[in-house]
């Protein structure tokens, strides 16, 4: 016979590990996730794969916003460009086989 009892609180979730002689909580265990599957090791592993998909998608969100302002930049600096050859049509643009 075991010398502990484990307890599940149906409130919480958490699992109360008791020593049967005492009757003392030796451990409590809180669930690791929220709708836990009574396996640790289950848990602990969906949990892991929950916390990748996160970091994952924030990692896409942040890139995605940083391209989105190199595009703007890029836009910008094209347009001034763009602006500055319409202004100056006599000048020719300088050519790679032009000698300095």
């Amino acid at each position: 016979m075991d010398k502990e009892l484990k307890i599940a609180c149906p409130d919480c979730g958490a699992v109360l590990v008791v020593d049967r002689i005492t009757g003392e909580v030796l451990e409590t265990r809180k669930p690791i996730i929220e709708q836990s599957t009574g396996d640790r090791f289950a848990d602990a592993i969906l949990k892991v794969k929950k916390d990748k998909e996160k970091i994952a998608s924030t990692k896409f969100d942040d890139l995605k916003k940083e391209q989105e302002k190199k595009k703007k930049l890029s836009e910008e600096i094209f347009r001034t460009s763009l602006k500055e050859a319409k202004k100056d049509k006599d000048i020719k643009p300088r050519s790679i086989f032009d000698g300095d």
